[in-house]
């Protein structure tokens, strides 16, 4: 048999503990997280939040409930829909996760207990592309290997339905790509009618892989990482573009959600007619990405985005809009309607300098003035804020930023995310930069922090989220990705950090996830933005979820004797050091619930077996599993136990000795296989990744159930 250490990240979640979590105190409010960043606005605030406050976000009261396992890297932001009626199931709070294995997960955002451990429906929507059938310009050391949902999904909550854009590759290892538009029934995860519709659309361009005036969309060179958009009976899906790949473009598409169809006079492409012979090899490019950032949307459907570096003409009337704020009119068809572009446009594009690597925010007309009352807002990474005036966007000149304020380069390290706003503040997180809230009252931007955090998160891609109650107990929230294996993609990551901030004074951290053991997240990726509802926190990373919120965490009850080797027969007792809890336990190598054995005197045993038992309290969260395993004498195996022979610096697919007539770097007996690709390997001189393990030897199980 042989393990290559490259499988660490498919295999390592496998022997994950599942902790279980009573439901949480009843809702106040029921909060819908729709879409990326909360609204159209994308302004990433739930003022609607009632139980989570500065006063109890915090290790005592604030913790990890729950981990919910995924089948590949989370990308997307978590989306969250109260009281759903699940078919077959009864009405739940779900959590919606989609990945790059093009999977689709539904759980129960309050407990992971029951027949399926919280999992209410999953369905799979097609075979994923591969990071390395596509060309990188750029290394950017994103999505490896897989390639699958990367955009925010969208929900309309009265057709109960959800939208997600897949990109799959029907001939395995071709560069044969394709982009679906899904539209999943949310009560069961099954397609919809006239779902799901290939991806397609084209419009009048010269420019770089045109053919004969037109410029058609190739899912080849498209990558769609913005979230997805719902406005005016309208979905709106956006792209980008593989590792700066070229040639691309920006788009963005429109389509009929009554029957999923493009709709012709809804595609727009942001630089169709930059040339070679214009702009270089480089030309045309301008992808609409932002960190994941959804298209804004305003009262009258207008859609609004940052492009990224790439061509610009459109002060000649070229139609190119690289390095800008656009403006998207929707009556009817797409027009660009207005747009912005700074004045070092030039220089950001030779630069790779993407104003786009961060989304835009639409501000609310109570902090505009009378001359200028409605405002967005957005900078990128040269971490420039603009302050755009939407009804009068200031187009480009080549000397001066005609737009309401421009404030240089006070995001350190850039943005490549989307900021959030409350209360008159904008709270920007930099890369390798604390989280800044810049006031706004007058359609006056301050030019300076008013209030910034103390920490420093490095590593891309950071858009924080606010939770408030109305105006008051405001906390800001962002998913720390400085521990984001930025050298080999393919290599483990270290635990997202989730940080939470007072609001009003991001001095003063209230907690991090880091704080306890028992309380990281799944391992980070690029871009990873937490979602805040029901006073419970999602965060979503590498092949997993974790679920926080507030309650009394439950000790583990204590099994006496604690396992071990019995003759004959042996007397289990359960107990627990917390006054009026009830133990639950199972006899079958399964997690207790609330519905397995009861326990209410010893027990005898006289085979085999696993002890699995939960202490559970009303209004209190069900505590961790305490496992014990009782083997009786007569049933002691035979088994030599296993000797390992590894060999470094190779891999399987590499590994040709078939004889193994090398000797191995390292020769060891293992009792018991037990390995953690993510930490330090097998031994020093082995490493922990880019080698081959052969065992040779028999192990026999000791219990009669299914083994992975």
């Amino acid at each position: 048999m042989m393990i290559s250490g490259k499988l660490r990240k498919w295999t390592a979640m496998l022997a994950a503990a599942w902790v279980m979590a009573a439901l949480s105190p009843a809702n106040l409010y029921a909060t819908n997280w729709l879409t990326y960043h909360f609204d159209n606005m994308r302004q990433g605030a739930n003022t609607n939040e009632a139980v989570l406050t500065p006063a109890n976000v915090n290790t005592n009261t604030f913790s990890k409930l729950f981990t919910y396992t995924v089948d590949a890297e989370v990308y997307s932001q978590p989306l969250y829909l109260a009281n759903v009626a699940i078919t077959g199931q009864g009405t739940h709070d779900v959590l919606i996760v989609a990945t790059e294995n093009n999977t689709v997960y539904a759980f129960d955002a309050d407990s992971n207990l029951g027949t399926n451990g919280g999992l209410l429906w999953q369905t799979n929507l097609g075979t994923a592309a591969t990071s390395a059938l596509f060309g990188t310009r750029y290394y950017h050391n994103v999505l490896n290997p897989l390639l699958g949902i990367t955009g925010t999904p969208v929900i309309d909550p009265l057709a109960g339905t959800l939208y997600v854009d897949v990109l799959t590759t029907p001939v395995p290892n071709t560069t044969n790509a394709q982009h679906h538009i899904h539209a999943l029934n949310i009560a069961n995860g099954t397609e919809r009618p006239n779902s799901p519709v290939l991806v397609s659309g084209s419009v009048p361009g010269v420019g770089v892989d045109s053919t004969n005036g037109v410029l058609g969309f190739n899912a080849n060179q498209e990558d769609s990482r913005p979230g997805l958009t719902l406005a005016g009976g309208m979905l709106y899906v956006a792209f980008g573009s593989f590792g700066d790949t070229d040639p691309f473009h920006g788009w963005v598409l429109g389509f009929n959600t009554t029957n999923l169809q493009q709709v012709t006079n809804y595609a727009f492409a942001d630089t169709p007619n930059a040339t070679v012979a214009a702009f270089g090899v480089n030309a045309g490019e301008g992808a609409i990405w932002g960190g994941g950032a959804g298209l804004c949307v305003d009262s009258n459907s207008n859609l609004y985005f940052e492009t990224a570096n790439g061509s610009f003409s459109a002060n000649t009337n070229g139609g190119d809009y690289g390095d800008s704020f656009v403006k998207l009119s929707t009556t009817n068809k797409f027009l660009v309607a207005d747009y912005f572009t700074p004045s070092n446009q030039a220089s950001m594009a030779a630069n790779d300098e993407d104003l786009g690597s961060g989304g835009a925010m639409l501000l609310p007309d109570a902090v505009g003035s009378a001359a200028h009352p409605h405002l967005m807002i957005g900078a990128g990474k040269e971490g420039t804020l603009y302050l755009v005036d939407r009804d009068n966007m200031g187009h480009f000149s080549s000397t001066t930023n005609s737009i309401v304020k421009t404030v240089e380069s006070v995001i350190g390290g850039g943005s490549y995310g989307t900021p959030a706003y409350f209360n008159n503040w904008i709270y920007y997180q930099g890369c390798s930069d604390v989280m800044k809230a810049f006031g706004i009252t007058n359609g006056i931007l301050s030019s300076s922090p008013a209030s910034q955090s103390t920490v420093t998160l490095g590593a891309l891609g950071y858009s924080p989220v606010i939770s408030a109650n109305g105006t008051s107990n405001a906390i800001a929230w962002v998913v720390d990705a400085s521990a984001y294996n930025n050298t080999d993609s393919d290599t483990s990551s270290g635990p997202a950090v989730l940080r939470a901030f007072n609001a009003t004074n991001l001095s003063q951290q209230l907690y991090n996830s880091s704080m306890k053991f028992s309380d990281n997240a799944p391992g980070t990726v690029k871009y990873p933005v937490p979602t805040v509802a029901d006073g419970k926190v999602f965060v979503a990373g590498d092949l997993g979820v974790a679920v926080y919120g507030i309650g009394v965490i439950l000790p583990p009850p204590v099994i006496s004797p604690n396992g071990g080797i019995y003759t004959n027969s042996a007397t289990v007792n359960l107990s627990d050091p917390t006054n009026g809890v009830t133990i639950y336990y199972t006899l079958n190598g399964t997690l207790p619930t609330t519905n397995s054995f009861l326990y209410s005197e010893p027990f005898t045993l006289t085979n085999t077996l696993q002890v699995n038992a939960i202490a559970a309290q009303p209004g209190a969260f069900n505590s961790t599993v305490t496992s014990a395993s009782f083997i009786n004498s007569s049933s002691i195996g035979t088994g030599t136990g296993l000797t390992g022979n590894y060999w470094s610096n190779t891999t399987s697919t590499a590994f040709t000795n078939a004889s193994f007539s090398n000797l191995p770097t390292l020769v060891r007996t293992d009792a018991v296989v037990n390995f953690n690709f993510g930490s330090a390997g097998p031994a020093p001189s082995v490493g922990k990744s880019n080698y081959v393990i052969r065992w040779t030897g028999s192990v026999q199980p000791q219990f009669s159930e299914a083994y992975t």
